[in-house]
């Protein structure tokens, strides 16, 4: 009896060994919380699960407003070389979307769905009856969802490399087995949700990554063809992490979609790379 007692607790010691080993893992090679500089004018609107930065160009009260969404963990920060290009073309806002840059959030899941519910939240709160949505990367992602979902608030789009596409973005090692594999990306899910790893990884941005590419799925492809708004596909040909090929996909399936090539030398970061392309879309559909 005592040595299938010591058995068991080798077990034991084990089991708790791997996993902390999982939670250090994850802590160090997750994505985590960075310091965001301040803009001028940026305010903040307090909700019950947390708190979200903007920055308002004239555009409180108002229709057909331009809202910029940035990519996974980026901030309002990331239009920066865009948004005095915007200064003569109507009003417009840009946000830290709940969960990252400066927008402080409780909530446990940032997948598309969801986050698409905190956007038009925002918009209400702006007064805003209908905005054009122009977002990069996952802020793209979380457009097309918002457009197809509330087909009324939505007037057009500007999609920068989505990356919602499934399979799309170039991953590999944790990234891939974490974000693309179903099973590995529960697990990874209950571990970021508990004491420990908050404890060690406070500042920790997995939870956001974990719960928002698990909703890069055929329910977003799916969502594509409801899209009827005016819509633009906006990508870069030197782009590695979604590669270019998705930009023809992604039209295909969106009846008003039309693809646009950014520099070839923008890369991911078309907002950074090519601002006057995304400033001059979003000025003609004011004209």
């Amino acid at each position: 009896m005592s040595r299938l007692l010591s058995f068991i607790s080798l077990l034991g010691l084990l089991a708790w060994l791997i996993y902390l080993l999982l939670v250090l893992v994850l802590g160090w090679l997750g994505p985590s919380t960075y310091q965001v500089d301040n803009v001028s004018d940026q305010q903040v609107l307090i909700t019950d699960l947390g708190t979200i930065r903007f920055q308002a160009s004239r555009a409180r009260g108002r229709s057909n407003a331009v809202v910029l969404l940035h990519g996974f963990n980026g901030s309002l920060n990331s239009w920066s070389a865009l948004w005095p290009l915007l200064a003569d073309c109507g009003p417009a806002v840009r946000l830290d979307l709940p969960g990252f840059g400066q927008s402080h959030w409780q909530g446990k899941d940032f997948s598309l769905d969801q986050q698409s519910q905190y956007l038009i939240q925002f918009i209400n709160a702006l007064g805003l009856e209908s905005v054009t949505l122009v977002g990069t990367s996952m802020g793209a992602s979380l457009a097309a969802w918002t457009a197809a979902r509330h087909s009324n608030r939505i007037d057009a789009l500007i999609l920068i490399a989505p990356s919602g596409y499934p399979m799309s973005m170039s991953v590999r090692g944790f990234e891939k087995l974490f974000y693309q594999n179903i099973f590995a990306n529960r697990l990874a899910r209950q571990i970021v949700q508990a004491g420990v790893f908050n404890y060690f990884f406070p500042n920790s941005r997995l939870l956001q990554a974990l719960t928002v590419t698990r909703s890069y799925d055929a329910d977003w492809v799916a969502a594509l063809k409801q899209i009827s708004q005016p819509t633009w596909v906006v990508w870069s040909s030197s782009d590695t992490r979604v590669p270019f090929q998705y930009g023809g996909r992604i039209v295909e399936l969106i009846s008003s979609g039309q693809l646009i090539a950014a520099s070839d030398r923008a890369g991911h970061d078309i907002p950074g790379s090519d601002p006057e392309l995304i400033a001059n879309l979003i000025c003609n559909l004011k004209k």
